[in-house]
């Protein structure tokens, strides 16, 4: 039985595929495949954790707004003398945007970087009750 594919076959990959089928893939963003996070919530608090090995301090910015955090740095991994000849973890710039699950407090948020490990911890926002507003309802029945 004969397994092999025409010749040729390369060229027929976009008549099949369509002319733009790889193109497509142009448009997606690879930067943070490698950025994870696991986040962890107590009560009013929030632990986000992410994994990031090489990072240098310096090269990293945090942000937070409303329920947005944002860390934006470059990873370093240079062994110098040696050839990279397998990546398996991300290398240079990076940006991660994460929706977290309730608004935290901007002026009380703390982060720290260990074993490769960086833990922001983020505080909810907790609004006082005399921002609250009563909406007055317009009784159009009595115009």
């Amino acid at each position: 039985m004969n397994n092999h594919l025409p010749n040729g076959w390369q060229k027929m990959i976009p008549k099949f595929l369509g002319d733009d089928f790889f193109s497509n893939f142009d448009q997606i963003n690879f930067q943070n495949v490698g950025t994870k996070v696991n986040i962890y919530e107590n009560g009013n608090e929030l632990l986000c954790v992410f994994a990031l090995p090489g990072l240098k301090l310096e090269d990293v910015d945090i942000y937070t707004y409303e329920r947005t955090l944002e860390v934006r740095g470059t990873i370093h991994s240079n062994f110098n003398g040696y050839r990279l000849i397998q990546e398996e973890f991300p290398q240079g710039p990076f940006k991660r945007t994460i929706e977290l699950p309730f608004p935290v407090r901007e002026d009380k948020m703390d982060a720290a970087f260990q074993r490769g490990l960086l833990v922001i911890h983020l505080h909810r926002l907790i609004r006082p009750n005399q921002l609250r507003q009563k909406v007055h309802i317009k009784n159009l029945d009595d115009e």
